[in-house]
Formats: structure tokens, sequence, C-alpha cells
């Protein structure tokens, strides 16, 4: 990862806070398609190899939180935003005591269900930092967050278990029996809370993440995948066909992609 010895000059100095962001703001990429995910992941890696003082801690809080109306989508404000959320998950896995650790989650769960998606997809990134450095840790997140995630937060929680690199024994596990359960939430939303932006958001994400869990774990995943298909729910039915187009199902377990696609066939969901 290429890296940026600025950080370590601008981020060490009090007084130097306003260059952090203009420097950050200047780089971002924004407006534009694309953020600057290399400066973000690289300042991320740096910040977390400080022993923070508190005035740098409040710092990233502080931006972490920064509402829509200061940071607007698709402007290099919420650059500084991603940012800070890339780094308080970094941090996070590096030993925090405990009253940070539920700071920062509390600043990560509120991005999850923010209406930018560049906030958004932070807090996903952000928890598999934690994830990376703690597999066990981040299950027991998704656990607490479970009992009462909102759409957007089960979103941010498939996306950030989606993530190839944590996804290894019991973490592939964990992640099909939590899809289950957004899965199963979904089919009880009634027609109303379907057209809700915020179930649309979740039902595309949702429409790739079983893929990564399935190519984890195919028997489980596929096994999953059937039992979705066999359910006469239009939404299902599409989160299923949309897992199925994905390369790595359909290059490595044809047979299996085929049966689920004759299962959504036979029941006629749309």
């Amino acid at each position: 990862m290429k890296s940026f010895p600025a950080f370590g000059i601008l981020f060490g100095s009090r007084a130097r806070l306003s260059e952090l962001r203009a420097f950050l703001e200047k780089s971002s990429g924004l407006p534009g398609p694309r953020a600057n995910l290399e400066l973000g992941a690289s300042f991320a890696e740096a910040v977390s190899r400080m022993k923070l003082q508190e005035w740098q801690w409040d710092f990233l809080v502080q931006v972490g939180s920064t509402s829509p109306h200061k940071a607007p989508e698709n402007t290099p404000k919420v650059y500084a935003v991603f940012c800070a959320l890339l780094a308080l998950g970094a941090l996070y896995g590096q030993g925090l005591p405990r009253p940070r650790r539920r700071e920062a989650l509390a600043v990560i769960r509120r991005a999850a269900a923010d209406e930018r998606w560049r906030v958004r997809e932070a807090s996903a990134m952000a928890l598999q930092k934690v994830g990376e450095a703690d597999a066990a840790e981040l299950i027991g997140i998704v656990s607490g967050w479970m009992t009462d995630a909102s759409w957007l937060e089960m979103r941010a929680i498939a996306a950030a278990l989606a993530h190839p690199p944590i996804l290894t024994g019991d973490v592939a596990a964990f992640s099909l029996e939590v899809s289950g359960r957004i899965l199963a939430a979904m089919s009880r939303a009634d027609a109303a809370e379907r057209r809700r932006d915020e179930f649309r958001v979740l039902r595309q994400g949702m429409g790739y993440a079983l893929s990564v869990f399935a190519a984890a774990a195919p028997a489980e995943g596929f096994a999953l995948l059937r039992k979705t298909a066999a359910v006469s729910d239009r939404d299902l039915a599409w989160i299923v066909r949309e897992n199925l187009k994905k390369k790595r199902l359909a290059a490595a377990s044809p047979d299996e992609v085929a049966a689920v696609a004759a299962v959504l066939d036979e029941t006629g969901a749309k």
C-alpha cells in the first residue's frame, strides 16, 4: 500500500488538523464516481499505528459524525467523514480501551443508517477492519446489532461480512446464519415497507452478498439459496437470481446454480 508521510505530520499536530482536512478533501477525487479509496485506506492504517491523544480521538469521532448538511454526498467534505470512519474501524482492533470501543462502535453504527451511500459504505468497511483484526469481535458486534437492526444496518452487516479475507471457518457459517435471519425478516415485510428506499438498498446488497458466502461455504450456501428460492416471494426470488448470475458461483458450481434456478422456476415468483 502506498505510504503518505503527510499523515504523521498533519495528524500529529493539533494546530495542523485543518490542513489535514484540506489535504483529504483536495485528494478525495470528489465530486466524481469514485473516491480515493487508496488514500482512505492508507490514512486508516497510519492512524491505527499511532497512540492517540485525546484531541486526536475527538477529531476522528467528530469528523466521523459529521451530518449530511455539513458534508453532503459526492463532495470533498464527505470524504473526510469516510476516512475518519475507516480509521475508527482500524483502531477498534488495535486494543482500544473499552470506553473508546463503545464510542467508536456508536459512530460506526450511526453511519450504517446514514442517508449518504459513501458513509454507509465506510461503516461496512470499518466493520471489515474490525473483522480482519478479530473475527470473534466482529461476530459479537453483528450479533448485538441483529437484535434490533434496521434495514440499512442489516445491509451494513451483510456488506461487512461479504469480505473474503475474513470468510473462513466460523465466520462463513455465521454469515450464512445471519443471512437467513435477514431474508426471513425481508419476507415478513409488508408492501409499504418494501417500497421504502432502505428496503431496496438492503435488497441490492443481498443481491451479491449471498454469492460471496456461498463461494466460501458452498454446501451450506447453496442450501440457503435453495431454501430461499422455494419461498414464493418476489424480492427473495430477485435476490437469488442476482446471486446466481455472479461468476464466482456460475463458473465454480454450474450444476448447483442450475438446480437452484430450477427451484425458482417451479416456485414461479417473478
